[in-house]
């Protein structure tokens, strides 16, 4: 998510001017800290959700105040007590059951709130993890949405893992790629087919992928925010930076 703040996720929040901003993923707070400097113009809140931060997160909470509130639980914990939501950034647990339930659940408790669907920000949407399920702690999915995984690399030119080197070896990646089911993408796209909401999705193919989801009566509310989005709708745009990412992914991988 860091690698998009300056020239996506920056210039969408100010356009959208939130007063609570909500943040599933903070790991060692860098993007955490870009938000909450941002947040003070606006008044705002910032939420942070992560069972395992990296940052003394007490410190920062004596250092920001009441903008700041840590939640240090799982997201589909974290998110129940939340009572407002103007964006979310998503950049937690990467797999498929994770990320349709986090959708899921800021839907309903939007619904509950009496509060229309935020802005949504979630990274990686493209390869690796948009059709590939990664997990942090395979034994908290239910076994039923678990997909097989190995500790093995990935390679964007093999739906399988490979037996040796490969992208991400360490990590608990699922053993294919693509299917039902399986990545991160297909948790947004799924999410879309049965939600009641009307979204507009863009995907920026960069940097592993950042998914937009603009709610089309936010996007009439803040035609500033639409305008923020609409450069990387553009087709040309589309196709020259999924030809740089996949020139940067192949020198990544050695192929």
């Amino acid at each position: 998510m860091l690698a998009f703040w300056p020239d996506v996720v920056r210039p969408l929040l100010e356009a959208l001017e939130p007063k609570s901003i909500v943040e599933i993923g903070s790991e060692a707070g860098r993007t955490t800290r870009l938000l909450l400097e941002l947040a003070t113009r606006f008044g705002a809140v910032v939420h942070s959700i992560d069972p395992g931060p990296v940052f003394d997160t007490t410190a920062w909470q004596r250092e920001w105040g009441d903008s700041f509130v840590f939640h240090r639980l799982p997201s589909l914990v974290g998110l129940c007590g939340i009572d407002r939501f103007d964006a979310v950034l998503i950049d937690g647990d990467h797999n498929w059951f994770t990320v349709f339930n986090e959708l899921k659940l800021i839907e309903s408790r939007s619904l509950d709130l009496g509060q229309g669907m935020p802005l949504i920000l979630l990274h990686d949407v493209a390869w690796p993890y948009g059709r590939r399920d990664l997990y942090y702690a395979p034994d908290a999915i239910p076994a039923e949405h678990r997909q097989p995984w190995a500790r093995k690399g990935m390679s964007p030119s093999h739906a399988e893992l490979l037996e040796q080197g490969g992208y991400n070896a360490k990590m608990c990646n699922a053993l294919r790629e693509g299917g039902p089911h399986n990545g991160v993408l297909t948790a947004v796209e799924d999410y879309l087919k049965q939600t009641i909401f009307k979204f507009k999705l863009v995907v920026i193919p960069a940097v592993f992928g950042l998914g937009i989801l603009l709610p089309e009566p936010l996007a009439v509310e803040k035609p500033a925010l639409a305008a923020r989005v609409q450069p990387w709708t553009v087709p040309e745009v589309q196709k020259f930076i999924e030809r740089m990412e996949m020139a940067r992914i192949s020198m990544l991988t050695g192929g």
